[in-house]
């Protein structure tokens, strides 16, 4: 499987390394137009993404008090991801080399907190969830993580990118 990460944090790094330990073609993205990964700025508009078969949207501004009233959140936590899910669905049958891709198939990290929760960062969450569903994708909505759990939820992560199967997934 080739993938496509967004978002470098605690979630997105693991991955990466988890994704590459299992010996997926793995691509990173950066904010750093000079860096090593594909240059990808949610902030800004997203460009067309490389040619992958999954795509994993890890990036988030997390935190619910950054959230609050902040228009910049609801770009990362909503619109953006929504933008790079209705990319994926589009696009049709490329091929690069021996690749051939006939969709991409798109894994959005939500929050188990929409479940009980009412706040900004919820709100957002939930209202790209409620585009992403119907577009196809698979949505992970995690409870807490940490560094002593989050290979728990790669693991989830890889098996639901790799059955490209849609819909929500609980975790734990």
């Amino acid at each position: 499987m080739r993938s496509l990460v967004i978002g470098q944090g605690l979630l997105g790094t693991a991955l990466i390394d988890a994704l590459c330990e299992a010996g997926h073609d793995t691509v990173g993205t950066s904010r750093d137009p000079l860096g090593s990964h594909f240059y990808l700025d949610m902030l800004k508009p997203i460009p067309e993404l490389p040619l992958v078969e999954t795509v994993f949207i890890c990036a988030a501004v997390s935190s619910y008090r950054l959230s609050e009233g902040s228009p910049d959140a609801w770009v990362v936590n909503a619109d953006a991801p929504v933008q790079i899910v209705r990319q994926c669905r589009e696009r049709q049958v490329q091929h690069q080399g021996s690749l051939t891709i006939s969709s991409v198939f798109p894994v959005f990290v939500s929050s188990a907190a929409i479940e009980y929760m009412s706040t900004a960062y919820t709100r957002m969450k939930l209202y790209a969830e409620s585009c992403i569903i119907p577009m196809g994708g698979a949505v992970i909505r995690p409870s807490k993580f940490t560094a002593e759990n989050v290979a728990s939820l790669c693991h989830l992560m890889i098996r639901v990118g790799s059955d490209r199967k849609p819909g929500v997934y609980r975790w734990p």
